[in-house]
């Protein structure tokens, strides 16, 4: 049971929830309730599992600095493990996405590659930092069909992405020192800033387009503060508060795209 516990920690179920909430919404909405619907979610459930198993196997000893409190550099799952069932998870979820439309399949391989290339290359943090938002990016037409309304929601998702994985690397610069990759520059903070600001302004585009009705208003507010929060925070260098704020922003923001999905 403790070892249970251990894996379903290292889903990052806030994280998890956020992609799976994205991928119910629009294929919901875009196809209804159907099986490929349910193939689409299933599917980017254990890519997001495999993802997090394989990042935080690949990352154990920066982890013993910066996150020592996780599973695996407490010894409750070995690296080893990790891997064996993220292996696994991954060719489920590649089998189950080969049944969806080939557009959607393409994308999935596309992203499943994107993310190995994110947590097994030694790539420099700003092009790190837009890869990984082009992960939340590709959600959007993985799940839906790609239009004006898909195009703005998925940079509203994916923007802040940017921000936070900039602001991630100066957290974890020492860690990350100890598998040799290049820290960030001083001056991608100011990259970070901009993507949390705009993010904050395409938040209420879809008002004045008519994508939505004011029910949007109330949780978009919030998500729209913990932007503001974010970007002056990460041009005072107070990076850790990405972790605080950005969950407010994820849950609130979620909730603005489920309303606006229906």
């Amino acid at each position: 049971m403790r070892r249970y516990r251990a894996f379903v920690s290292l889903v990052r179920l806030r994280h998890t929830s956020q992609v799976v909430g994205i991928v119910t919404a629009l294929s919901v909405a875009s196809h209804g309730f159907s099986v490929q619907s349910l193939y689409a979610v299933v599917s980017s459930f254990f890519l997001c599992i495999a993802v997090f198993l394989f990042d935080d196997a690949n990352d154990h000893e920066s982890d013993k600095i910066a996150h020592p409190q996780r599973v695996i550099p407490r010894m409750l799952v070995t690296v080893r493990q990790a891997y064996l069932v993220g292996t696994v998870f991954l060719f489920m979820g590649i089998l189950l996405a080969s049944i969806l439309l080939f557009h959607q399949f393409s994308i999935y391989l596309i992203s499943t590659a994107v993310a190995m290339m994110v947590i097994f290359l030694r790539i420099k943090p700003l092009p790190r930092a837009f890869l990984n938002a082009f992960l939340m990016w590709s959600l959007f037409p993985f799940a839906a069909y790609i239009d004006l309304k898909t195009v703005l929601f998925g940079l509203m998702v994916a923007l802040p992405h940017v921000g936070g994985s900039i602001a991630k690397d100066f957290v974890h610069f020492q860690g990350d020192s100890l598998q040799k990759l290049d820290p960030p520059q001083v001056w991608s903070k100011y990259v970070a800033s901009v993507s949390f600001f705009l993010a904050g302004f395409i938040l209420w585009l879809p008002l004045p387009l008519g994508f939505v009705g004011w029910f949007y208003i109330p949780p978009t507010s919030v998500t729209y503060i913990s932007c503001l929060i974010l970007g002056f925070k990460v041009l005072k260098g107070h990076f850790e508060k990405v972790y605080v704020y950005g969950a407010i922003g994820m849950l609130s923001s979620l909730i603005a795209f489920l309303i606006s999905a229906f």
